[in-house]
């Protein structure tokens, strides 16, 4: 599981070629637009927007989505279904920062191509903003705008203004901080400081992908959420820094680096079909899930299994942090709760991959994590036996699951 700094710059190098690859056909797109502000703007800072930067590689992805619902001419559906053109983009704005703008003219009676025709207009409105603002590095608005939390967005007084940054100088990483707050800054820096002081000493493997692939750290406040980031924007984690403990953010920290680490090669290729069939069940969710789900669950959940057995593992007394005894357990639960829903979870790929799902390199992802979780078969019920707090949530566990495998077993 090791991960060299030269792998890292062979997966980057892969990336910037597959975004010149993305430039190229955004250029060629434009000579069949009239001009237009989008176009106009796009053809202005060629030079800025022609080298790769994950924030270049978010705003060309957006210009993919416009280009795309541009291009396509639906021919109109039945009264009562969608064509398979309307259907995409119905799907493709619905799923957009636009989709109440779209939605309110379908609402008015207008059909899925005339709504979206109008809904585009914002868009491109949308787009030079967000060029100017993030591209140039001018204060710029419009009433299409919609503020960009990934980017350390938001709305103060009415007006749009940046979150409050610092950069925490780690060992070799240099890693951005948003706040709304210099007290705020203050204390989340030195929690994940610390947090990743510990990550580093305790799990080095989990300390490499983390410098390679996170480098902005933007706090959210919403119990719904612990955290997400986007595909499309390489490297920035929305995290909830109010509403968990510290050992969740170790694991939050982690989970999201997993997320980045995952989307650098989904943005290179594809790695499994998509079916929208939810025949996998989630033991995360407790519910059953398309492919796509379990796929990136079992990804990412695997840095939480990794985090925990090292810590597990480990001499855990004598040192700078002092771990409670709660802490020392909940450890040991999160260990044995994520190798029995990796363990799970695995087989569920496995049998994905047996129906041509997952390719080759899909499924060597998946592979290498199972070989390494493997190594731990032996020591999990020596770590079930050792649970105080937790016992009883483990055999409610242990029988959700052999429910599942016997409701939800594939023939």
């Amino acid at each position: 599981m090791n991960f060299t700094p030269r792998q890292f710059r062979r997966l980057k190098s892969r990336t910037r070629q597959r975004y010149q690859t993305k430039w190229k056909k955004i250029r060629a797109n434009l000579r069949h637009f009239s001009p237009g502000p989008l176009k106009t703007w796009i053809l202005g800072n060629d030079e800025l927007l022609a080298s790769y930067t994950n924030f270049n590689w978010f705003f060309v992805t957006q210009l993919e989505t416009y280009f795309f619902l541009q291009n396509i001419k639906p021919t109109a559906g039945s009264q009562t279904s969608l064509s398979h053109d309307e259907d995409q983009i119905f799907e493709t704005w619905n799923h957009s920062e636009f989709a109440d703008v779209f939605l309110k003219q379908l609402n008015k009676g207008k059909s899925v191509s005339a709504a979206s025709q109008f809904t585009l207009k914002h868009l491109e409105k949308h787009l030079v903003t967000l060029g100017k603002r993030h591209v140039e590095k001018i204060e710029a608005s419009s009433s299409s705008y919609r503020v960009q939390t990934v980017l350390g967005e938001r709305m103060r007084n009415g007006k749009i203004s940046p979150m409050l940054g610092t950069t925490l100088h780690l060992e070799g990483k240099e890693l951005d901080l948003k706040t709304h707050s210099l007290k705020e800054m203050n204390i989340f820096s030195q929690r994940i400081e610390l947090a990743l002081k510990l990550v580093k000493k305790y799990s080095p493997s989990s300390w490499e992908r983390f410098i390679a692939f996170t480098d902005v750290i933007i706090p959210i406040r919403d119990k719904e959420f612990v955290s997400y980031s986007h595909q499309n924007f390489p490297s920035v984690s929305m995290i909830n820094l109010y509403d968990r403990d510290f050992l969740d953010l170790l694991d939050d920290l982690l989970h999201e680096n997993g997320h980045h680490y995952l989307n650098h090669f989904l943005n290179l290729e594809k790695l499994i079909d998509e079916p929208s069939e939810m025949i996998y069940y989630s033991p995360w969710r407790r519910s059953q899930r398309p492919l796509r789900g379990i796929y990136h669950a079992y990804f990412t959940f695997f840095w939480a299994f990794k985090l925990f057995s090292d810590l597990a593992k480990s001499d855990l007394d004598n040192i700078w942090y002092k771990f409670s005894d709660d802490e020392k357990e909940k450890i040991l639960w999160r260990a044995v709760e994520e190798f029995r829903m990796l363990d799970f979870s695995f087989q569920e790929l496995k049998w994905a991959r047996g129906k041509k799902l997952i390719n080759d390199k899909g499924w060597k992802l998946i592979a290498d994590q199972q070989k390494e979780l493997a190594k731990f078969r032996t020591k999990i019920p020596l770590w079930e036996r050792r649970l105080k707090k937790h016992k009883k949530e483990l055999q409610k566990l242990k029988s959700e699951l052999s429910t599942a495998q016997k409701k939800f077993r594939k023939i």
